[in-house]
């Protein structure tokens, strides 16, 4: 009788042992209170060795608890992300918008297409004074991305002078490391506030500048946040190669 007793207190116990250390920190030692025939107590290990031939003491599992798993990995991964943005962001200058707004500098564009149409040109920007005043600072206010064409000149399409826009070009209109950081550079350290990603009839229609703006603002935090900033916009665009004309979107 007394011998049923003691099983039952030490099944007990194991059974109490298991249900609390399931909420234990994993590397805590699990004990076991065991009670001999004459009445002692004894504390014992609840995973124990055994040596020559006495029996082994049945291993008592720590059960995992999937919901404080599932949290701790929610809040990896927020640790991981805010460190990833101290990263990206650490040490650098906050960005110096230029003096041209956004809005404006896209009026400038679209009168100068306007001009370009019609072959009224400006007869300002390219003088001996003008190649003095950029030649050791430059804020242009539009970056123009377009493909490399001797038919497609942003310069001449958009009738902007030395200084007024910084112009990237490839073979394709395709968004590389070279292309984005170019892009970034023209936003970030010389202040730009407007982008235009043109296509034109020979490469790119309007469907893939838009994809390429998308891409663009997925992949780069410093055009993300110079538009969450409002100070930048970026606008898609494709050139007519008859008419002239560019046509926004």
């Amino acid at each position: 009788m007394q011998s049923n007793l003691i099983i039952g207190l030490l099944a007990l116990n194991l059974t109490a042992c298991a249900s609390f250390t399931s909420h234990r920190e994993p590397n805590q030692e699990t004990k076991v209170t065991l009670k001999d025939g004459k009445g002692g107590v004894k504390e014992a290990p609840a995973q124990a060795t055994s040596t020559g031939g006495e029996k082994e003491m049945t291993r008592v599992e720590v059960g995992s608890d999937a919901e404080a798993q599932a949290h701790a990995t929610e809040v990896k991964e927020a640790v991981a992300a805010a460190a990833q943005h101290i990263q990206d962001t650490h040490g650098k200058a906050p960005r110096e918008a230029g003096p041209v707004p956004a809005e404006k500098a896209y009026g400038w564009l679209k009168n100068g297409n306007t001009r370009f149409v019609r072959g009224t040109f400006r007869n300002d920007g390219a003088s001996a004074a003008d190649r003095r005043r950029v030649s050791a600072l430059q804020r242009p206010h539009s970056v123009i991305y377009t493909c490399s064409d001797s038919r497609v000149s942003p310069e001449i399409v958009f009738d902007q002078k030395l200084g007024e826009i910084y112009v990237v070009r490839t073979g394709e209109l395709i968004l590389d490391k070279n292309v984005q950081e170019s892009l970034e550079y023209s936003v970030g350290t010389l202040g730009t506030n407007l982008v235009v990603i043109m296509g034109s009839d020979s490469c790119g229609d309007l469907t893939a500048a838009e994809g390429l703006a998308n891409e663009l603002l997925e992949r780069s935090a410093i055009l993300r946040d110079a538009v969450a900033s409002g100070d930048v916009k970026v606008v898609k665009a494709v050139y007519h190669l008859e008419a002239g004309n560019v046509e926004f979107r």
